[in-house]
C-alpha cells in the first residue's frame, strides 16, 4: 500500500471519530450520511489530485476472482457382471454321455465352496470299482505279510517235504529190493555150482556128454554175472539216492528262507493296488459336481435324468461383489484414474447405482456393447474399465446380471 494512501486512511478514520462525537444522533439518517460522504470525498479528491501521472499508472488494484468448479465426466456403455464373471459347471470330460442322477439346488440358491450341486449316474459303477480296488489291496497286503513271516510258500514247502519223504522211502525200498535180488542170485549160484561139481564128476567118469557139463558151467557164469550186475545197481543206488535227498532238503531250506527280493516284489504289488485305490477314488470324486466358489445359482441347464448338454449343468456366479464392465473410448480412457467415482443408470434399474473405478484395462479392443444401431460405431476402439459397485447396490445389481447400462465416470482431479 502507498504511503500517501495510508495517510489518507488515517485522516479518514480521525475525521469519522470527530463526526461521531459532534453529530447529533437525533438527526435523520440521510443528513448523517451526507455529512460523512462530504468529509470523505474532499480529502480523497485532494490525494488523487496530488498523485503524479506515473504513480497513477503504476498503482493497480488487484481484485480476487474465483473460477467456478466444473464437474467433468466420461460416459460409456457397459454391462453388469459378477466377480470373475459367470462360471459354467459341467461334468468331467472323462465321462462321455454322462447323465445327471440327482441335482440338489434350484435357481437363485446361494451355495458354499465345496458344496455338492449334482451327482452323475456313473456313481454306482465307480463305487463298485473303488470297493474292488480296496479288496485287491487287502489281498496284496496279506500276501506281503505272509512273505515277511515266511509262510508265503507253505504249499511249496509241504510239497517239498513230501518229495523228500518219497525219495527216502524209494531209496530204502530200492536197497531192500537189490539186496533181495542179490541174495536170491547167491542162492541160485550156490545150487548151480553144486550141480556143476556133480556133473563134472560124471563127465570125468564118462557118464555124460561134454555139452551137458558146458551147460552147467554156463549157468554158473550167468548167475555170477547177474550177481555182479545187481551189486553194481545197489552201489549206484547207495551213491545217487543220498545226493537226491540232500538236494531236496536244500531246496526245502531255500523255500523256508525269506528272501529280500521276494519281499520287494510283494511290496511293489501292494503299492500298485494302493495306487489303484487312489485312482478309483479320483474317478469317484468326478461323479460329484461341486461348487468351486461361494456364489449364486443363476441358471440350471441340465436336470435329473437328462444328459449333460453343451451348456453344462449350471451357471454360477460370485454375486457378493458386483461390477460394471464399461467400454471407454480409447480417446477418453487417459482421463480416468483408479478410484474415480461412477454413477450407473438404466431404465431397468429402480435407482441409480454407485461405484468406483477399480481397474483400467491395458488392451484396446473392439466395442461389444452397442446402443441402437451397431453400424454406427462398429469400428470404435475401446478399453474395458472395471467399476466396483458399492455394497449397498450389490443386491440390486445381482438381480440383473448382463444388463446393459450407462456408466458416467467423474474425472475431477
Amino acid at each position: 500500500m502507498p504511503k500517501n494512501l495510508e495517510k489518507l486512511q488515517s485522516f479518514y478514520e480521525s475525521q469519522n471519530m470527530k463526526l461521531k462525537k459532534h453529530i447529533n444522533f437525533n438527526l435523520t439518517v440521510p443528513l448523517v450520511l451526507a455529512v460523512i460522504g462530504a468529509a470523505i470525498a474532499l480529502p480523497l479528491y485532494s490525494f488523487l489530485s496530488s498523485q503524479s501521472p506515473k504513480q497513477s499508472q503504476n498503482a493497480t488494484t488487484v481484485i480476487p476472482t474465483s473460477k467456478p468448479v466444473v464437474n467433468e465426466s466420461v460416459t460409456a456403455l457397459g454391462r453388469i457382471q459378477p466377480k470373475d464373471k459367470i462360471i459354467n459347471l459341467s461334468g468331467s470330460s472323462s465321462f462321455q454321455y454322462a447323465r445327471v442322477s440327482k441335482i440338489f439346488i434350484k435357481e437363485g440358491d446361494r451355495v458354499k465352496r465345496g458344496q455338492v450341486i449334482a451327482i452323475l449316474d456313473s456313481l454306482v459303477k465307480l463305487q463298485a470299482a473303488l470297493q474292488q480296488a480296496k479288496l485287491k489291496a487287502k489281498v496284496a497286503q496279506a500276501e506281503l505279510d505272509k512273505i515277511k513271516s515266511g509262510d508265503a510258500k507253505q504249499g511249496e514247502i509241504s510239497a517239498q517235504k513230501a518229495q523228500i519223504a518219497n525219495i527216502e522211502a524209494q531209496f530204502q525200498g530200492d536197497i531192500a529190493t537189490q539186496k533181495a535180488k542179490i541174495a536170491r542170485l547167491d542162492a541160485e549160484l550156490k545150487n548151480a555150482q553144486t550141480e556143476y561139481s556133480r556133473f563134472e564128476q560124471l563127465y570125468k567118469a564118462g557118464a555124460i556128454a561134454a555139452s551137458e557139463i558146458d551147460s552147467k558151467r554156463l549157468n554158473v557164469a550167468t548167475l555170477q554175472e547177474q550177481i555182479n550186475e545187481e551189486k553194481a545197481n545197489l552201489n549206484r543206488i547207495l551213491s545217487t539216492s543220498p545226493k537226491q535227498i540232500l538236494e531236496s532238503k536244500a531246496n526245502l531250506e531255500k523255500l523256508k528262507e525269506v528272501r529280500p527280493e521276494d519281499i520287494q516284489v510283494a511290496q511293489i504289488q501292494y503299492e500298485q493296488t494302493k495306487a489303484a485305490i487312489v485312482e478309483a477314488e479320483a474317478d469317484l470324486y468326478l461323479a460329484y459336481v461341486y461348487a468351486p466358489v461361494d456364489g449364486t445359482i443363476l441358471k440350471i441347464h441340465t436336470f435329473a435324468g437328462e444328459s449333460i448338454s453343451d451348456k453344462g449343468i449350471v451357471d454360477l456366479a460370485q454375486t457378493k461383489d458386483m461390477y460394471v464392465i464399461a467400454e471407454v473410448y480409447e480417446t477418453e480412457v487417459g482421463k480416468l484414474k483408479i478410484g474415480d467415482k461412477a454413477t450407473i443408470s438404466s431404465s431397468s434399474l429402480a435407482k441409480k447405482l454407485n461405484g468406483k473405478v477399480e481397474k483400467i484395462g491395458l488392451q484396446v479392443g473392439k466395442k461389444e456393447v452397442f446402443n441402437g444401431d451397431k453400424t454406427l460405431d462398429i469400428d470404435a476402439r475401446v478399453v474395458e474399465v472395471k467399476i466396483r459397485l458399492n455394497p449397498l447396490d450389490t443386491e440390486e445389481a445381482a438381480k440383473l446380471i448382463n444388463l446393459q447400462v450407462e456408466a458416467r465416470i467423474n474425472i475431477n482431479p
